[in-house]
């Protein structure tokens, strides 16, 4: 009986379906952020999507079924993003005060040069101004992210880095209004006349007197 020939090392290896599925939908929305960064919420079709991403005109339609699906998924997809990139910057720090410090840093880093932030704040203001569909799914987000920074200045206020007399979630909502001012000013394009590197010293610098006390 003949041996089965041996399997070539050298073949590419084949996807499975759900590797498929994952790197279709990475491709989504990474043309989805784009568009919307770019050329605002109403460009967004998914017809547009779809053949942006190199897809059929109805793929985004078949997989999220309908804009405000498809819209959600980018929403989902950038907070889980953030939420990692604060995870690197805080990480091997053991000051809770320069934790919060190195989470806003970086998070005014991804504004400045990350497209799927601002395609976020694109659609955030957005949903100000439209009162689209998703704004629960806004809700929950800017909730999480703001008692994410609430909970680093307790620990902060725990350590004596911060004065306990400031309400933590008084500190944390005005953080967050901060942080997404700079966010929304920025996708605006009204940073072009400053200096990057600086903007994010300088705001470090602001943010360490006036939580520090």
């Amino acid at each position: 009986m003949r041996e089965p020939p041996a399997p070539d090392a050298t073949a590419p290896k084949r996807r499975t379906q759900a590797e498929r599925s994952a790197q279709s939908e990475h491709r989504l929305l990474d043309a989805a952020a784009q568009i919307i960064a770019t050329e605002g919420y109403l460009a967004a079709t998914l017809e547009r999507v779809g053949t942006s991403a190199g897809f059929s005109r109805g793929l985004a339609s078949r997989k999220y079924g309908s804009k405000d699906g498809l819209i959600e998924a980018v929403i989902w997809r950038v907070s889980a993003h953030v939420h990692e990139q604060a995870d690197c910057a805080v990480a091997g720090i053991d000051c809770p005060l320069e934790q919060v410090l190195a989470l806003a840093d970086r998070f005014v880093e991804l504004v400045q040069r990350d497209i799927s932030v601002r395609a976020y704040f694109v659609l955030f203001s957005a949903m100000i101004a439209n009162r689209l569909e998703t704004r629960p799914v806004f809700d929950e987000v800017q909730i999480r992210f703001g008692e994410r920074l609430a909970a680093l200045i307790v620990a902060a206020q725990g350590a004596g880095k911060v004065p306990a007399t400031l309400p933590a979630e008084h500190a944390a909502f005005m953080l967050g209004c901060l942080l997404a001012g700079v966010a929304i000013e920025t996708t605006m394009g009204f940073d072009r006349l400053t200096d990057p590197a600086a903007v994010r010293t300088d705001l470090t610098a602001m943010l360490r007197r006036a939580l520090g006390g």
